[in-house]
């Protein structure tokens, strides 16, 4: 039936409004200075109400207390459930973490801490945990595999819920929380302790985990493994289903859903993105007259989602945006992504809602992503389809790749069982190595249109590509890129480092300062934005065990760290004397030039050396989580004259990517040349 004119006019006026609002809105992501509207100027943020000086050693001896009674407990398998109090307290003592409106109120929070920290040291004394019983709210901690911190995460265990070793398998939702510059340690975990206020979604009969993400890096990085590492801690004290756990999150969570959910698509029974960016170009409005470097541009393909879209082929996925949501125009444009690639998904849009849930909208998404925890995550799908640029992310369910033609160019690799023939189909783009896992009732694997006979290796089929041709053999392995040693220079960062420093004097002494400065930075970073005390030794102390078990962070030059003097001779692309920095064709003086760079570890080949770096991305990154990604490639080269600042450690002169065989590649390309 036809609308009345006024009525017409009516809602095409409203229609106008809502679409100018839309459009404001879309062009008002970030504000004027580029940042999120909650930054103040660094991460963590200046205090509000700062303690005295007598406040902070009253609480500071307290502290040391129990500290000191943590050490009877402290290996105990339990131990971070009590260590992730203290050192909430202890992070927040150092950089004055206290954003309350009164000191007292900071205290409050932080003698609450640590009266829990007592209690819990008292039963670990007697190996109970009986925060582990029953239901309700819990906060948990465990040990980071990337440097031994403890970190925390929350828990939501339903009334009624029967959970535990020789119960049924439960399911369970992870969700990654919204952008908090002032939510640190000791906001976080007293939220989750004392507030013992359930999240946006209740889901019946199923836990809910909140990980801490380390804080405040949109989910990439450390705060990436964070959320796997919580997510694995969970699945074993809980008994849950690895076939019926749910991605999900809103804003910079909604982000990190978006990240997750595509490069880890294989490990979800489904994906729930609220709101949140999917990429840095788009979002943060550049221009070409404002792009970064080059590399910094093909570094934009470590994270940004339409980059791995194909991916969301391998699971439900399902998307809410307010609609007059800022956000929102993040989400219309995957939708447009996804649509190119097949994939028409569930956009439920809140009428009305500006960056929040709508309260009957909410519901529906809850009931669509039950629905498909409820049916499960297939082991063992028909259809497999792989979208990468690194090999970083190089699997999902039984297919892994394991080489590439070339690091951050698009690579893809579909594959489908044929029921009739038991053929498995390979279809390759940029893929020179893969593995699979064969799914049952496999018998043979086409190629790119070949026939190939498999060899099985402990259960597992391994390709290469031989010129044009396809092999039934692995793909090499010595001194290639390959899956977790591909670069670039912060890879590393994700799983176990070791800080190594210099053990002697005797370098330039500009360079002798420098590195004192960038070391000592890099560790008050990593503390006050990764939330963790990063392993540190003297290159003198580091044992052959360390390097096998750790990427290694080596700081100094030949002169200073007796590590760089070992590896460099023939073994590394990087000819360093006390005159010269050369890298292929490009040399520099040492007198005020640093190389930095990540390199399979020559003595433990398995590891990276990452020399003279730690994160990339610095203080004026922090303004938009969207912009906290790597800027460097494998190598670079420093001018130092041009001192460190909130963007770079100096001004780069010379950088590139190594190829796939880890040697320079033969050209000289300028840090500003454009793509």
């Amino acid at each position: 039936m036809q609308r009345p004119l006024c009525a017409q006019n009516s809602f095409l006026m409203k229609l106008s409004l809502l679409l100018c609002l839309f459009a404001s809105a879309a062009l008002a992501q970030l504000g004027p200075n580029g940042a999120t509207a909650s930054f103040k100027g660094s991460l963590p943020p200046k205090p509000t109400a700062d303690l005295s000086t007598a406040q902070a050693q009253a609480l500071q001896k307290d502290l040391s207390a129990v500290t000191d009674a943590f050490q009877s407990v402290k290996k105990h398998p339990n131990a971070a459930d009590a260590d992730i109090f203290i050192k909430a307290v202890r992070y927040a003592l150092e950089f004055h973490e206290w954003y309350d409106k009164k000191p007292e109120d900071g205290i409050k929070k932080a003698t609450a801490l640590l009266d829990e920290a007592k209690k819990r040291i008292e039963s670990l004394k007697k190996n109970e945990t009986p925060w582990m019983s029953g239901t309700g709210e819990k906060v948990l901690g465990f040990y980071s595999k990337i440097d031994g911190s403890p970190q925390p995460y929350g828990v939501e265990v339903p009334d009624g819920l029967d959970f535990g070793a020789g119960k049924k398998p439960v399911p369970m939702w992870v969700w990654l929380h919204g952008r908090g510059d002032t939510a640190t340690d000791l906001s976080f975990v007293y939220g989750r302790l004392m507030a013992k206020k359930r999240g946006q979604f209740t889901p019946a009969g199923t836990i809910v985990i909140h990980p801490f993400g380390r804080y405040c890096n949109g989910w990439k990085s450390a705060g990436e493994t964070d959320a796997l590492e919580a997510r694995d801690d969970a699945k074993a004290r809980f008994n849950v289903d690895h076939n019926r756990i749910a991605l999900a999150g809103f804003s910079m969570g909604g982000a990190g859903a978006w990240s997750l959910g595509a490069h880890f698509t294989g490990d979800w029974a489904c994906v729930h993105t609220g709101a949140g960016f999917v990429d840095v170009k788009r979002y943060t409005k550049l221009t070409p007259e404002t792009f970064p470097s080059w590399y910094e541009q093909k570094l934009w393909g470590v994270y940004d989602v339409p980059d791995y879209v194909a991916n969301f082929h391998n699971v439900p996925l399902i998307s809410y945006s307010g609609e007059v949501d800022t956000q929102r125009d993040s989400a219309e444009y995957m939708t447009q992504i996804l649509k190119a690639e097949g994939i028409i998904r569930p956009h439920l849009i809140g009428p009305g809602m500006p960056h929040k849930y709508h309260p009957e909208v909410i519901k529906e998404v809850q009931k669509l992503v039950e629905e498909a925890v409820a049916k499960g995550r297939e082991e063992w799908p028909s259809e497999i389809h792989i979208q990468t640029r690194t090999l970083a992310y190089n699997q999902i369910k039984w297919v892994k790749l394991t080489a590439l033609e070339q690091h951050w160019k698009e690579s893809r690799l579909n594959a489908s069982l044929d029921a009739n023939t038991n053929i498995i189909n390979i279809s390759t783009k940029g893929v020179t190595g893969f593995e699979i896992t064969p799914p049952p009732g496999a018998m043979t694997v086409s190629v790119d249109g070949k026939e190939i006979q498999p060899k099985a290796e402990a259960g597992v089929w391994k390709f290469s590509r031989a010129g044009k041709s396809w092999v039934n053999t692995a793909a090499p392995t010595t001194h290639v890129k390959k899956p977790g040693l591909q670069g670039p220079i912060e890879d590393g960062l994700k799983s176990a480092f070791l800080v190594v420093l210099p053990d002697s004097k005797g370098g330039s002494g500009t360079v002798d300062a420098w590195v004192e400065v960038e070391s000592n930075h890099f560790l008050k970073r990593w503390k006050s934005l990764m939330r963790g005390d990063a392993l540190v030794k003297a290159a003198g102390d580091v044992t052959a065990a360390d390097m096998a078990s750790h990427h290694l962070v080596l700081w100094g030059t030949p002169a200073t760290n007796s590590l760089i003097a070992k590896i460099l001779p023939d073994k590394m692309p990087l000819a360093w004397s006390a005159k010269t920095v050369a890298v292929g064709t490009q040399s520099f003086p040492a007198l005020n030039h640093v190389p930095v760079l990540c390199y399979p570890n020559p003595l433990s080949p398995e590891k990276y050396v990452i020399l003279n770096s730690g994160l990339t991305f610095r203080e004026a990154h922090d303004r938009t989580n969207s912009i906290q990604n790597p800027k460097l490639p494998d190598w670079a080269i420093l001018d130092i004259t041009e001192p460190p600042n909130s963007e770079a450690a100096g001004k780069v002169v010379a950088a590139d990517f190594f190829d796939e065989h880890w040697q320079v590649l033969k050209r000289v390309k300028s840090p500003t040349a454009k793509e």
